[in-house]
């Protein structure tokens, strides 16, 4: 098991940073920390949405049933190069991980080297995910 990272940039290590959340969210999504998933699918869109504010979210009677909102679904580039970081979670101290909500772990390291990257499209998103016109 892994924990992603994705990203439009390619780098050799990850550097924590001071991230940017939308408004209305949770402190501890604004955290200076390298921000990591357990869930790959959320890696890629993290990665591959346009610039703006943008939401995933998943049926509840069907969780592959997964969907997302664009702010800006016209800067949409689905030919555009993405970066998915792969990342043992054993050689993190758990003291150094903050588990915000099931879809994020902020680790406050100044820095990790990825075990591996994978490069993939943006597109590489609508293979499991739909684009819906609004988020509720």
């Amino acid at each position: 098991m892994y924990l992603y990272h994705g990203s439009k940039q390619s780098f050799p290590k990850l550097r924590k940073h001071k991230a940017q959340a939308p408004p209305g969210r949770p402190p501890e999504e604004a955290l200076e920390a390298i921000y990591l998933t357990p869930d790959f699918l959320f890696a890629l869109f993290c990665a591959a949405g346009p610039p703006g504010t943008n939401n995933m979210g998943w049926s509840e009677t069907d969780k592959m049933d997964r969907f997302v909102y664009f702010e800006n679904p016209d800067q949409f580039e689905p030919d555009e190069t993405i970066y998915i970081y792969f990342i043992d979670p054993t050689k993190i101290p758990e003291d150094k991980k903050i588990y915000i909500d099931p879809l994020q772990v902020a680790v406050t390291l100044d820095e990790i080297t990825p075990d591996k990257v994978e490069t993939y499209k943006s597109g590489e998103l609508l293979k499991h995910h739909r684009i819906v016109d609004k988020f509720d």
